[in-house]
């Protein structure tokens, strides 16, 4: 891609490095806010922590770190004093005119879209995954934007930078039907006026919350149930799949834990930091010790998850998956143990 870029972002607007998409994108709206709160700490406020196990038919297996995608947003903004609302429309005029609406007042816009329809990334034609976040950052005033995004670095900590993409691009990349997380033009708007930052309660409360959906899921698909679930299935993904499905659902086993935007160790890093922050507002130190023992989780994770990135080459792919069961309920059995500690503290 030729990403020779001529506008500006909007004053204040700063293309942050980060870690996660939304996380990061809430970061970049917080800032422009001078509301300046952390990645880490914007992802634990709003119990973004967690797990799924998911394999919808005709769509390859999904596990995810992620938690509290639905109320995410909302608990950011009531933990913060932030008023966030996310809009869907299936109008792409729609979409476009409340776009431009801000962009003309010089505001950016945090928004959904697929990434395989960005022109910044090349992951290939049949890549598609509408759950992504970026932020729309400046305008030529007639068909070219200016979009903040990450690198799409393998692992850790990923450059921020902008590109410049045209209307009708995001308008496709808005607009995508791919599943399972078809974006629908989906996008935020904020309101910073009340904005404060979050108290000791805030802070434990999001924490409560976070170790009761990992510890009490209201679906065996979610929280350490999940991570023992994944164990089981993932057994059975060589007689259900064929070979170039099943390497690939066992590649993005490593993906998915420690390149797709989790900051590595499926997001259990970035929490741990979030907890060393949460003991500096609480001034309850276990919550940092805590915090270790959840980057331990983190380190389980990334050691399950290496051995699959050889997976599309792998002579016999199955045979990575000789002790996965077993290591899967080690991790669930090391995350019940961490988040239950932090449901009796925080409680």
């Amino acid at each position: 891609m030729n990403n020779k870029v001529t506008l500006k972002p909007f004053d204040n607007f700063e293309a942050l490095d980060g870690y996660h998409c939304q996380s990061n994108s809430l970061a970049k709206m917080y800032a422009f806010h001078n509301a300046l709160l952390s990645e880490e700490m914007l992802l634990g406020l709003g119990a973004g922590v967690g797990f799924i196990y998911w394999h919808q038919k005709g769509t390859l297996p999904f596990l995810g770190g992620r938690g509290n995608n639905k109320n995410y947003h909302l608990d950011v903004g009531s933990r913060t004093g932030v008023e966030i609302q996310k809009f869907e429309t299936a109008s792409k005029a729609k979409a476009e005119k409340t776009l431009l609406e801000s962009l003309e007042q010089q505001r950016p816009v945090m928004m959904f879209v697929d990434m395989g329809f960005l022109p910044c990334f090349d992951f290939g034609d049949d890549y598609h995954f509408g759950g992504h976040t970026h932020v729309v950052c400046g305008f030529d005033g007639q068909n070219k934007i200016l979009v903040s995004d990450m690198a799409a670095a393998d692992v850790g900590l990923k450059q921020g930078f902008v590109y410049e993409m045209t209307l009708e691009e995001l308008a496709i990349a808005r607009g995508s039907k791919f599943k399972p997380f078809p974006p629908k033009n989906g996008y935020f708007s904020f309101d910073f006026s009340g904005f404060r930052s979050p108290s000791s309660e805030d802070t434990l409360e999001s924490i409560r919350q976070t170790a009761d959906q990992i510890l009490h899921p209201p679906i065996k698909n979610f929280g350490t149930q999940g991570i023992r679930k994944a164990g089981r299935e993932i057994k059975k993904w060589e007689a259900q799949l064929n070979d170039e499905d099943f390497r690939m659902s066992l590649f993005n086993i490593y993906l998915f834990v420690s390149v797709a935007g989790t900051g590595d160790g499926l997001f259990r890093y970035m929490y741990g930091r979030f907890l060393e922050e949460a003991a500096g507002i609480t001034g309850n130190r276990s919550l940092s010790e805590i915090g270790s023992l959840v980057k331990t989780c983190g380190d389980m994770w990334v050691n399950l998850g290496i051995p699959f990135k050889e997976a599309l080459t792998a002579e016999n792919p199955a045979s990575l998956l000789t002790d996965v069961t077993d290591r899967l309920n080690e991790i669930a059995d090391k995350e019940d143990e961490a988040f239950t500690q932090l449901a009796d503290l925080a409680n």
